[in-house]
């Protein structure tokens, strides 16, 4: 039996909300895409961390559901 690791919507907002990111489950996609953005033009210090959750919810054994990896790409 093989195990995957999926990174959904859930999962991916809930990283997000544990950053400090002005992120709610209630939004869509592009509306956490768009959230985040301004908040990291706002607080750039923050894009390190950002881009290090995307690096590793991307590692080779996570499957990204592809809606998901389009807005991390919009991360940088």
């Amino acid at each position: 039996m093989m195990i995957v690791d999926l990174v959904d919507e859930v999962d991916f907002k809930e990283r997000l909300i544990a950053l400090g990111a002005p992120v709610t489950q209630e939004q869509s996609l592009a509306q956490v895409q768009s959230a985040v953005l301004s908040w990291l033009q706002s607080y750039p210090e923050q894009t390190p961390f950002v881009k290090d959750l995307c690096t590793e919810m991307q590692k080779d054994n996570t499957t990204v559901l592809p809606e998901v990896s389009t807005v991390m790409a919009a991360f940088g």
